[in-house]
């Protein structure tokens, strides 16, 4: 129950980000304390603005070798020239994750 709750206030918060000027992430992603921890991800953010902190919620694909494992994160991190880093809790996997990739960010 406590998982359909979570998810339904990750949908929430992804359409109340639609309607502000939100940017996008995609990139890889890391989950502390599992074997087979790499993956990849995407993430809607908070703001589109470089040099800025901004939060983010997102969805993450681990494809290790004992089959794909999904995951739902929040978190925050720092947005520069068109990257990020991101640390974040995943919510369907109950570990930290760090994130780094591409972000589509407005130039200031």
């Amino acid at each position: 129950m406590k998982l359909k709750l979570a998810a339904a206030a990750c949908l929430v918060s992804l359409t109340s980000l639609a309607h502000a000027d939100a940017g996008f992430f995609a990139g890889i992603t890391y989950v502390f304390g599992e074997r087979d921890g790499l993956g990849f991800t995407v993430k809607a953010l908070a703001t589109r603005r470089e040099d800025r902190p901004a939060a983010a919620l997102g969805l993450s694909v681990y494809p290790g070798a004992g089959g794909a494992r999904y995951g739902v994160d929040v978190g925050v991190g720092y947005q520069g020239n068109d990257a990020a880093g991101l640390i974040s809790y995943d919510l369907l996997l109950n570990q930290f994750a760090l994130s780094v990739g591409y972000a589509d960010l407005k130039d200031d």
